[in-house]
This record gives C-alpha cells, sequence and structure tokens, in this order.
C-alpha cells in the first residue's frame, strides 16, 4: 500500500504530490510524503536530468537535493520519477464498537 491516500485520487499525479509535499488522509497514521520519498529523478530548467534515484534509506554521500525537490512546487525542476517507501500491508484490521 502507498501511504498516500489523496482526495484527488484520479486526476493527480505522484510527481505533483511530492513536488507539493501533499499529506492526504493518512498523514497522521503514515506521516508526511516527505519521510517516504527514498529518491527522486527531476529535469532542471536548462534540460539536464538530477539522478538522485536510489531506494536505500540513508545516505550521507553529500547534500541530499531531493529534500529540496520536496515541496518546491515545481521551482527548482519537473520530477519524472519517484522511489517511494512503502509500508507493508496490514495482516488484519481490528475495529472496536
Amino acid at each position: 500500500t502507498v501511504p498516500l491516500d489523496l482526495g484527488a485520487k484520479g486526476s493527480c499525479q505522484i510527481g505533483g504530490n511530492v513536488a507539493s509535499n501533499a499529506g492526504g488522509l493518512r498523514l497522521v497514521r503514515w506521516g508526511s510524503l516527505h519521510g517516504s520519498v527514498l529518491g527522486i529523478e527531476a529535469a532542471l530548467p536548462d534540460g539536464t536530468l538530477l539522478d538522485t534515484l536510489s531506494t536505500v534509506r540513508k545516505d550521507n554521500t553529500g547534500l541530499d537535493l531531493k529534500q529540496l525537490f520536496i515541496g518546491s512546487e515545481g521551482s527548482l525542476g519537473v520530477i519524472t520519477k519517484v522511489a517511494i517507501a512503502a509500508p507493508r500491508k496490514p495482516k488484519a484490521v481490528d475495529v472496536c464498537v
């Protein structure tokens, strides 16, 4: 399951959700989209591709440029690919009435 559940499911794209740092209906349960993004690929205004696609949770090799693009509303570039950490689907859901 993707930890993002938006009201505009049929009309939104994942790149736009990351660019606007959309929280969605499951924000309280799964946390911000900011923490779920593992890597991005973005097209910069001059046409070059910035590739920070990585599925590694921790990366201390330099500046974390993907965090700049998350929530930038497209002002730094257009996000073309995203790697998202998806939590495991729960085995059961218990409801108490």
